[in-house]
């Protein structure tokens, strides 16, 4: 009996190189997106959390926008509804309750506009029906909206550098050719060294969305004023602080429903700076270098300054 030899599947080019760019990219390569696709249409949210950890923006945007048609149409029968979609809109055609409570409460907008003008309240159900999920997610997305989770803990770094100022001073002498007539006024320049600290703060959350407003609060350990600076970067430089200082920070984020909590308290310490006290020749040294010497020539005294800031300038951290 001759044996039966069934046909062989040839593979499309489209499958060979859809195949290809899998295997080659891995969760965060090229097909992040195709993984966080597939990870909200089944509702698994430890995968959605572990795409997201490293491409954060995904969860607001139309991420869908990035991918080819055929990558599209391996997991999905509708595909082409899918072709500009956020992760909402997707997560609640699929009745992903899980995905969906996850992604509201972290900000996302649910009046985001997707493929033919439709929001996610428009499409519960469309490609896996079930009927309690359906009403959870429906109830979920008419809900009011709320504030935002507090950021996370901002992380701290404090600076300090030191500037040279020059100044005139005026001083008292005698008038040479009339001894005991009235003083005359003599000018003379100085260097006065002044402290500058400063605090960087980095407040970056993974959920809230690209220009989200932040407000950062400081203030001296048990103050009574907040020095205030708002801004819609995860990153903050407050100046003008004083050395030698704890200081107590606090983030919080807006959304359209308002202001959320503030996170929780950090306290930095500003570095110390230059020494106080000390003997009269030490104290000079921190002024400004080594305390004049008499009966020097103004060509030394002016090459003993320049020396002296260089120094200074060296040992600056800033």
């Amino acid at each position: 009996m001759p044996k039966v030899v069934e046909d062989e599947h040839v593979a499309s080019l489209a499958e060979i190189e859809g195949k290809e760019a899998l295997e080659a990219s891995g969760v965060f390569g090229a097909s992040w997106r195709i993984m966080l696709f597939r990870a909200v249409r089944d509702n698994d949210m430890n995968l959605v959390k572990k795409v997201c950890e490293s491409h954060p923006a995904a969860i607001h945007e139309h991420f869908t926008t990035g991918m080819e048609e055929w990558q599209l149409s391996w997991d999905s029968l509708r595909w082409y509804e899918f072709s500009d979609a956020t992760a909402l809109y997707i997560a609640s055609a699929y009745c992903s309750d899980a995905v969906v409570e996850w992604l509201l409460q972290n900000g996302v907008d649910p009046d985001a506009v997707c493929y033919s003008k439709q929001v996610a309240l428009d499409v519960i159900g469309q490609c896996t029906f079930d009927r309690e999920k359906s009403s959870r997610i429906d109830k979920l997305l008419k809900s009011p909206r709320t504030p935002p989770q507090a950021p996370i803990v901002p992380t701290l770094f404090a600076k300090i550098g030191y500037e040279d100022h020059l100044k005139t001073v005026y001083e008292e002498v005698v008038n040479p050719e009339d001894v005991d007539g009235p003083k005359m006024r003599k000018a003379r320049r100085v260097t006065e060294t002044v402290v500058r600290c400063k605090v960087s703060a980095t407040y970056k959350s993974y959920w809230l969305p690209p220009k989200t407003n932040y407000e950062l609060r400081l203030r001296e350990i048990k103050g009574q004023e907040w020095k205030i600076e708002r801004t819609q970067a995860t990153h903050k430089i407050m100046t003008g602080l004083k050395p030698d200082t704890t200081y107590e920070v606090q983030v919080r984020a807006k959304n359209v429903a308002g202001w959320s909590e503030f996170s929780e308290v950090v306290y930095i310490s500003t570095p110390v700076g230059k020494k106080k006290g000390g003997t009269e020749e030490e104290e000079e040294e921190e002024k400004g270098g080594a305390s004049p010497k008499k009966d020097e020539t103004p060509e030394e005294k002016e090459a003993r300054e320049a020396a002296d800031r260089k120094k200074r300038r060296k040992a600056s951290i800033l």
